[in-house]
């Protein structure tokens, strides 16, 4: 069967100019949906970066300042041992300040090394708190996605440790 020129050009106009219209009535709503889908993107993203290295490095670096803090304070601990026997008042002589200074020095380094340690204590304990927003935000942005492309099931997108 052969179809006339005039037919199909008018064919081909009407089904372009179908085309144009139900284009631009999704026009606005692809991008919603693309900018929906970005922001689901970046939330997996951002909740992938805080497992696997803004936590694991906070971690890593209050556990160095806590090795280096106690080693001070060890440090600091033979120091006043060693000095202990040499009274300042045994001789006549005038107090030994290197002693006093290594005192306030020990007492210093104590009590920077509790509160890294009350920090780290913090950081595991609040982790499962921020690691679920996260994941909330993963979520929320998925359902924005679902609810977009027209229903569906909503998954949960739990990000687990490897």
């Amino acid at each position: 069967m052969r179809f006339s020129s005039p037919i199909y050009a008018l064919v081909l106009v009407v089904a372009s100019s179908a085309a144009g219209s139900a284009h631009a009535q999704v026009g606005p709503h692809q991008a919603e949906l693309a900018a929906a889908r970005r922001a689901l993107a970046v939330a997996k993203i951002e909740a992938r970066h805080y497992w696997q290295v803004e936590y694991q490095s906070a971690r890593r670096e209050l556990n160095a300042a806590i090795e280096i803090t106690d080693a001070e304070v060890q440090s600091l601990r033979r120091q006043l041992r060693t000095l202990a026997p040499f009274h300042p008042f045994a001789y006549g002589q005038e107090p030994w300040y290197g002693q006093r200074d290594a005192r306030l020095c020990l007492k210093d380094a104590e009590v920077r090394l509790r509160a890294l340690i009350d920090e780290r204590n913090n950081l595991v304990r609040f982790h499962s708190d921020r690691q679920a927003l996260l994941d909330l935000r993963v979520a929320e942005a998925r359902a924005l996605v679902v609810a977009l492309e027209g229903g569906g099931e909503i998954e949960l997108d739990v990000i687990q440790p490897e």
